[in-house]
């Protein structure tokens, strides 16, 4: 066989152990101390102070029977050595009571006998207790009592001797146990340093991995902010055209009636000064001014709410969109004739939400159920607001002819009309997803996802939060 080959000393290198030893090693002792005497001096002091009050009582006893024998005689008393002797015999047969002594008042010792009653031990190792000896109710002398303490000094001694094992075993497991988990603890961390040690050697190539990702994660953040640039100046863009398209709106419109009513109260004017015989041409010709002025004012409440839709203030989101989608049925001809639309609109929440949200919900549904009436030729439409804790979803959905959201506009360049350009850049520069779902011949439907921005009681954006 060969030798067997011996456990390598491991060698304490963090010292933990040694620290914790020197720590415990005093809490150990006087554990060992307190658990050792706390019960003997415990027994000793009970069994003392039960001895002194049984010593107490029986010189209270024989103080009391001497007295009561002796009234007779209140000066001759102390020379009755024999009833003394008599009574006090039959109380030193108590167990612990070792000697009865009688004292008069001037502190003499009365004699009793020739030898010492109960002389089993020294004087000095009892325990004395004394009562006064009362006759017609005058103290003449005292009764001491003495009692050993050998019990009390048996047990206390027996005690220490089970007490004594407890508290070193005691002692012993709390030195040494934590020693032990000590010395597995430092085992584990020398198990995690050499972890460590590894891991280390393997720094440099994760620090590359991680500068890698950190580099792919700032070039994208580049390219977020390129795009929100790109967005920015389109938006800026897009609001130059609206200016324009309402500019050449009020030109066109506006601007030609307005030129209209002048020349007509000209006329007028110029009439009124000939004669009445004019008057029926004046009749005619105003009538023809109050509907280019009604004309005219239907135009600028048109301009107007394309500028910025007063309704939103007036009534609310949800009824505005319904007030929107009746007004859509209606110029179509009504749910009978024409294009059917059904609302499903949510609530919206107390504290109402932002202004741009609404307002960009609304264009949204606006530009929606303008592309269904000039190209989809749809007969039912479905408009959906459902809001919830973390967003608001708008949905418009059609049985249109539909289109290929791939194809791209000549006017634009890019998939789908001005139209849906302007859409997508609203709910982009809100943080939202817009989604378009189309195909030739099978309806097209408009899904956009907006973060739920609402109110303060002071009418400031709370929290926005993005789906």
């Amino acid at each position: 066989m060969s030798a067997r080959r011996p456990r390598p000393v491991q060698k304490d290198s963090i010292g933990l152990r040694r620290y914790l030893a020197a720590r415990m090693l005093p809490l150990a002792v006087l554990l060992a101390v307190l658990v050792s005497l706390s019960a003997p001096l415990a027994y000793f002091a009970l069994t003392v102070r039960t001895v002194r009050t049984r010593a107490e009582a029986t010189a209270v006893q024989v103080a009391a029977t001497i007295g009561r024998e002796l009234q007779d005689r209140p000066v001759l008393w102390r020379y009755d050595a024999i009833k003394l002797l008599a009574h006090i015999r039959a109380y030193t047969k108590q167990p612990s009571i070792a000697r009865i002594e009688v004292v008069d008042r001037s502190g003499v010792r009365v004699p009793l006998d020739d030898e010492p009653l109960g002389a089993r031990v020294a004087l000095g190792t009892l325990l004395w207790e004394s009562a006064p000896i009362e006759i017609n109710e005058q103290v003449v002398g005292h009764v001491w009592v003495g009692a050993v303490l050998d019990e009390a000094r048996a047990g206390a001694l027996l005690l220490l001797v089970p007490f004594g094992g407890l508290g070193l075993g005691l002692a012993a497991l709390i030195y040494f146990i934590p020693g032990r988990a000590m010395a597995r603890a430092e085992r584990r961390i020398e198990h995690s340093q050499a972890a460590l040690a590894g891991f280390n050697r393997t720094l440099e190539q994760q620090v590359a991995e991680r500068s890698s990702q950190l580099r792919a994660a700032y070039a994208e953040l580049q390219a977020k902010e390129e795009r929100l640039r790109d967005l920015s100046s389109r938006a800026l863009l897009l609001q130059e055209a609206e200016r324009r398209v309402i500019a050449r709106e009020l030109h066109d419109s506006a601007g030609q009636a307005l030129t209209a009513i002048r020349i007509n109260l000209q006329i007028i004017a110029q009439l009124a000064e000939a004669g009445p015989h004019t008057s029926e041409k004046v009749a005619r010709l105003a009538g023809r001014t109050l509907t280019i002025a009604d004309a005219t004012l239907e135009e600028i409440r048109r301009v107007v709410i394309m500028l910025g839709p007063a309704i939103l203030d007036d009534v609310g989101l949800v009824a505005a969109i319904q007030r929107l989608c009746d007004d859509f049925s209606e110029r179509s001809g009504g749910p009978d004739n024409g294009l059917q639309i059904d609302c499903e609109l949510d609530p919206l929440p107390d504290n109402g939400l932002s202004p741009a949200l609404e307002s960009a919900c609304y264009r949204v549904v606006q530009e929606a159920l303008t592309n269904v009436a000039r190209h989809a030729q749809a007969t039912h439409v479905q408009v959906r607001l459902a809001l919830s804790p973390r967003k608001l979803h708008l949905e418009v959905r059609d049985d249109g002819l539909g289109f290929d959201p791939g194809a791209r506009a000549p006017a634009t360049g890019t998939p789908g009309g001005r139209g849906l350009v302007g859409m997508r850049e609203r709910v982009e520069l809100l943080g939202g997803m817009i989604r378009v779902d189309s195909r030739p011949g099978g309806g097209t439907t408009v899904v956009v996802d907006l973060p739920q921005v609402t109110l303060s009681e002071d009418g400031d954006d709370t929290a926005v939060v993005v789906a």
